[in-house]
């Protein structure tokens, strides 16, 4: 039943989320990085090849030359900013549905990913520029080729051989100049295509795929050719020492990448609560144990979230003096949690059938183990990319979970869906909007806007700014000239 397309509603879906989009970035504080990318250091950086002296620029001396390029960009031309961010979060909505299957529910549940971020993936790359910039567009752009492959596993009819060759040769060059892990990712994704092709589907090798892969390594060694991956950094840190890779994992990481993706666990364990009953024999003791263990989960991390939910996390979102005992049992339930989802994924889905989803939760894991023995810098948006894969998972999880349902009870559920999508885009864009607003009355005190103090309040919904909307993180001479400029002026 999922496998029907959404016959046509595809093109009023996306124009629409376009529109979103374009507006939202209007409404989007900057903070931060896009304060120094878009003054004097990032001048400075940008004239002698994003190379400075790691005392002083640290991190924001790295070859992430087309990150780098965009976020100084955007940050002097808000059309150009608005622009980028609709096409591009637009573009991985509509890949997240072309390899889920092109379904109805499948638009929907497309539709409702950004509307199930935990604060940190909201925080630091939903409402923040910079975030976008080097996390979104190079997404996209891997997850279009990964529709390319589809397609060609599927015996779908390719485009123009020549022209897609040459397109997604400069889609992997010019995505690979972002963010280091994802440059990483795009050789080893260009790699496995080509043997999967060759030894599991019987496809006849495309010149497209040698030259994304053929992309994906020239970015690389553009990239790690840069001097400062070269020398001594107080800012990049890896810690090979067993513990503090088990310290960082149990009291910060695992919440990140785990626990409080509540919304996709929790409809990953129903699902597989519904695959498991329906496909499995009735007196079959591993359908018992599959239903059990998942209702116990389902339970457990609606009470672990409503336990964190009662302590507060910092700028960073890290959650400081929590108990031992506590997250101990946390770190070692994500463990059991992820081999009972890879148990439940082997025993229930065909893998050749279903490669997308063996793939996706294979680069959830992938994505998120460099980050495990990285000490410095650490963040929630390190695992944004993992996350994104998780979710396509999740999907697919629920559209073979949906197969067993009658298509009136499938209609219902798409309705439902869709309202829930329309209720959280009003709620998030109106928390923007007053965001947005309450920060221009703010920006305009005077002891901030002479630099004798910091801003004197925070706007009414944090999480919508990056780091809680920390007042630090504010610029007054951004703001003076700011304040300077008439509407046309800010726009362009």
């Amino acid at each position: 039943m999922q496998s029907k397309t959404s016959k046509g509603w595809e093109k009023i879906f996306f124009p629409i989320v376009f529109v979103y989009f374009f507006i939202f970035r209007f409404l989007v504080i900057p903070s931060g990085d896009d304060f120094f990318w878009g003054g004097a250091q990032g001048k400075y950086l940008m004239e002698h090849g994003f190379y400075g002296p790691q005392k002083i620029y640290g991190g924001s001396s790295n070859g992430r030359w087309i990150g780098n390029l965009s976020e100084i960009f955007t940050v002097h031309h808000l059309i150009f900013a608005m622009l980028a961010y609709a096409i591009f979060w637009t573009l991985l909505l509509w890949c997240i549905w072309k390899l889920t299957g092109k379904s109805k529910l499948a638009l929907i549940l497309s539709g409702l990913f950004i509307f199930t971020f935990q604060d940190g993936y909201i925080s630091t790359v939903l409402a923040w520029n910079a975030g976008f910039i080097n996390y979104i567009p190079p997404l996209a752009l891997m997850l279009l080729f990964l529709t390319f492959i589809k397609d060609l596993y599927d015996g779908d009819k390719l485009y123009n051989p020549l022209l897609l060759a040459v397109f997604t040769f400069f889609m992997s060059l010019v995505g690979g100049l972002f963010v280091e892990h994802l440059t990483l990712y795009q050789i080893f994704i260009g790699v496995v295509v080509i043997l999967m092709g060759r030894y599991v589907y019987q496809t006849k090798f495309e010149w497209f795929e040698g030259s994304y892969l053929l992309g994906a390594i020239i970015s690389a060694a553009i990239m790690f050719s840069h001097p400062a991956y070269h020398e001594k950094s107080t800012y990049r840190n890896t810690n090979f020492d067993i513990h503090g890779i088990i310290n960082n994992y149990f009291y910060i990481t695992h919440y990140w990448f785990n626990t409080l993706n509540l919304i996709v666990n929790v409809a990953l364990l129903i699902a597989i609560i519904i695959i498991a009953t329906n496909k499995l024999k009735q007196s079959s003791k591993i359908k018992f144990g599959i239903n059990t263990v998942s209702t116990l989960f389902i339970v457990y991390y609606f009470v672990i979230n409503f336990w964190l939910s009662k302590h507060n996390y910092d700028q960073f979102f890290m959650y400081r003096g929590l108990s031992s005992k506590i997250t101990l049992i946390d770190g070692v339930m994500t463990i059991v949690y992820w081999l009972f989802l890879i148990f439940c994924t082997i025993y229930l889905f065909n893998p050749k059938k279903n490669y997308v989803l063996y793939f996706s939760l294979f680069t959830y894991f992938a994505l998120i183990s460099p980050f495990i023995i990285i000490i410095s810098p650490i963040n929630s948006r390190e695992f944004f990319t993992a996350y994104v894969f998780l979710y396509i998972a999740a999907i697919l999880y629920i559209l073979k979970a949906t197969n067993y349902f009658a298509r009136p009870t499938v209609k219902n559920l798409r309705l439902v869906m869709a309202i829930i999508m329309m209720v959280c885009a009003v709620n998030v864009g109106y928390k923007m909007t007053a965001n947005y607003h309450a920060n221009l009355v703010r920006v305009q005190d005077e002891r901030f806007l002479s630099g004798q103090a910091q801003l004197p309040n925070h706007v009414p919904y944090r999480k919508y700014v990056l780091s809680n909307d920390a007042l630090l993180q504010q610029s007054s001479s951004y703001w003076q000239e700011f304040l300077k400029e008439s509407w046309l002026q800010r726009l362009f």
